[in-house]
């Protein structure tokens, strides 16, 4: 080890070491001292003449060494092989670097990224223990969110959808779905809430010719309010649920819809996840994150669940073709392709699509076609057909299976029955 001093030594004893070293660093290890030491006494300005002739002996000794390998096979191996390690070395040290400003970077960008989750404190009402058990479900479907429909362009002049009208109709739908299950709260004890989305969140575009005249906004804006409008409606429904009647387990469940898919049919074979629908669901389900939500399940095409022990299959519905504006030619079909698919034997199916609601009995089981949000729009014409827009919430019993299905409208009888206005001349 050097001196307390650190004295270099001899001249001629410290260019024959350099000449035998391939570094400075090197150089160090053969006179005993620490290369960072060595470097600084070097650099110092009265030994710079030193300085340029160690650096000088330590390239001559190199060139030399080559100039032996080059003659001698088997030492040129070693000096070959010498060079990899240093290069290696190199290159190890250059991606700790990178790796330790990497960690750096993805440390601060989850630090960026980390969103408070917001999870809030329900204090749980109780149940009655001797009141009959039921499970209820709450399905969604066809909001077509984004579409804008003037009554002019509708049978009768009924249809009026837009943003606005949405608004109302979403309001209308929490307080007629927690007016329902209070009602039922009553004399059952509820012990599951099912919430479906059943696709056709959001209008989308390109789904068919014309299209582009009826969409109040552009699929981007329509995915990014409704999934803040929905979310907070969900909210809302299961808050009350907690807290006014004790249900204890919440589940939702959603798959895509066809207006939801970008391009439409013409778009052709795209990913499943290639949906506004899908990124709807994804948005919602974030958003609720904190929430006492005990399973929460996003498929594409179909997705199955139990309620009250009962097996249920909820679709959206486009891939059941309708035949005088109910699906009654599809759902065969569709029926025995399902068993064989998923090899499962649902009680009941739940779909939407057709914009006709209707009960259908399947043997033991039975088909819900739900309403849609919008009711008449532009193409109502064209059909001879225009809805009254409405969902419904589903009671399951454990023994009886579903007992009750309650409407919600989201037009009132009078408006819905008004007839249309007709000429006459007589006095």
């Amino acid at each position: 080890m050097p001196t307390p001093a650190h004295k270099l030594p001899p001249e001629e004893e410290l260019l024959a070491a350099a000449a035998a070293s391939k570094s400075k660093r090197e150089l160090a290890d053969r006179i005993g001292w620490k290369s960072a030491t060595l470097i600084n006494k070097l650099l110092h300005p009265d030994h710079a003449e030193l300085n340029r002739k160690i650096v000088q002996a330590i390239e001559t000794g190199i060139a030399s060494e080559k100039e032996d390998a080059a003659v001698d096979p088997d030492r040129l191996k070693v000096v070959q092989l010498q060079d990899a390690v240093s290069t290696l070395k190199k290159q190890r040290n250059e991606l700790e670097k990178r790796l330790a400003t990497n960690d750096e970077f993805y440390e601060h960008m989850r630090e960026i990224a980390s969103v408070p989750v917001d999870v809030p404190k329900f204090k749980v009402a109780k149940q009655d223990k001797a009141a009959p058990v039921e499970s209820a479900i709450v399905p969604i479907y066809d909001q077509q969110f984004g579409q804008m429909v003037r009554a002019f362009d509708t049978p009768n002049g009924q249809g009026n959808f837009g943003v606005k009208v949405f608004d109302q109709r979403l309001a209308r739908f929490v307080e007629g779905v927690c007016k329902i299950l209070t009602a039922r709260a009553a004399f059952y004890r509820l012990e599951e809430l099912w919430i479906v989305f059943g696709g056709d969140q959001v209008e989308g575009d390109e789904i068919f010719a014309g299209q582009s005249w009826q969409l109040e906004l552009d699929p981007v804006e329509q995915t990014y309010q409704l999934q803040i409008k929905n979310s907070e409606a969900v909210k809302a429904i299961i808050r009350h649920c907690k807290e006014n009647l004790g249900i204890p387990k919440v589940g939702i469940v959603a798959v895509d819809g066809n207006h939801g898919k970008v391009g439409g049919k013409r778009g052709g074979a795209r990913p499943a996840t290639y949906s506004w629908d899908h990124l709807h669901h994804l948005l919602v389900r974030d958003r609720l994150e904190g929430y006492p939500i005990d399973l929460h399940a996003i498929e594409h095409d179909s997705v199955f669940f139990k309620a009250a022990g009962h097996e249920f299959q909820a679709i959206h519905g486009d891939e059941i073709r309708g035949w005088g504006g109910l699906p009654f030619y599809g759902l065969t079909r569709f029926d025995g392709r399902s068993i064989r698919h998923h090899n499962r034997i649902y009680r009941y199916l739940l779909m939407g699509h057709h914009h006709q609601q209707a009960e259908i009995p399947n043997g033991s089981g039975e088909h819900f076609v739900l309403g849609d949000w919008v009711g008449a729009n532009n193409l109502s014409r064209v059909m001879t057909a225009g809805s009254r827009p409405q969902q419904k919430v589903l009671f399951v019993s454990p023994k009886w299976g579903v007992t009750a299905r309650e409407p919600v409208y989201f037009m009132d009888a009078a408006e819905a029955y008004e007839s249309t206005a007709i000429n006459d001349m007589a006095a």
